[in-house]
């Protein structure tokens, strides 16, 4: 599966061991053939998809670090090495550059709230922003702040991590879309996405009898 996160905003305070727990975690993970036991990373639709993904790697590591970059299989397969970056919060492309791959950017900032929502706005919109925290004050500043950029906003705390199904999951009486950079398309999602296979009828009449027709 791939997935599309344009940064990953880390406190500066827990940036060195939030990198060791990822890089840790993605060093298990194996690329290759999806149909082969214990493969999670398999190839991208195509070269030319794969091509785009390399691209936006080395636009974003221009002015970034390269963390951890996994190796791929030999061949001419349409593998991309599942990468972890490290951005600066000044770098115009991280906040800019959307790449459709195995990729993850981390950008470092000092843990305000203000600053957060500061750093998203910069995306100028998105489908949704993930929120980790269990500090509801602070979360309160930030999910508020971020809100109007965004289709969805999931709030991941501790509480419900064990049985929260992630951001990626839609659920139907959610929106999925989002303004600026998410391209639109909020009211196609959920309940709101039926209305299109549906005709709305006004029925005026005595309200008594209109209960008795209409109260199953």
């Amino acid at each position: 599966k791939c997935t599309a996160i344009r940064r990953v905003l880390i406190p500066e305070d827990r940036m060195q061991e939030t990198l060791e727990a990822l890089t840790e975690r993605l060093e298990g993970e194996e690329v290759g053939d999806p149909a082969q036991r214990g493969v999670r990373v398999g190839p991208v639709v195509d070269r030319s998809q794969r091509d785009r993904v390399l691209e936006g790697i080395a636009n974003l590591s221009e002015s970034g670090e390269v963390v951890w970059q996994a190796e791929v299989p030999v061949g001419d397969g349409a593998f991309v090495a599942p990468t972890l970056l490290r951005v600066p919060a000044d770098h115009p492309r991280v906040h800019q550059t959307e790449v459709f791959g195995p990729v993850c950017s981390v950008v470092s900032y000092s843990g305000s709230p203000e600053e957060a929502v500061e750093l998203v706005a910069r995306g100028d919109g998105g489908l949704v922003c993930s929120v980790y925290s269990d500090d509801t004050e602070w979360s309160q500043t930030v999910i508020l702040g971020v809100a109007p950029w965004h289709g969805r906003v999931h709030w991941g705390s501790r509480k419900v991590a064990a049985q929260s199904p992630g951001p990626g999951t839609v659920l139907p009486n959610l929106v999925h879309g989002g303004p600026g950079r998410a391209g639109g398309g909020e009211e196609l999602g959920g309940r709101r996405g039926l209305s299109f296979y549906m005709q709305r009828t006004a029925i005026q009449a005595d309200r008594s009898l209109l209960g008795r027709i209409l109260t199953d």
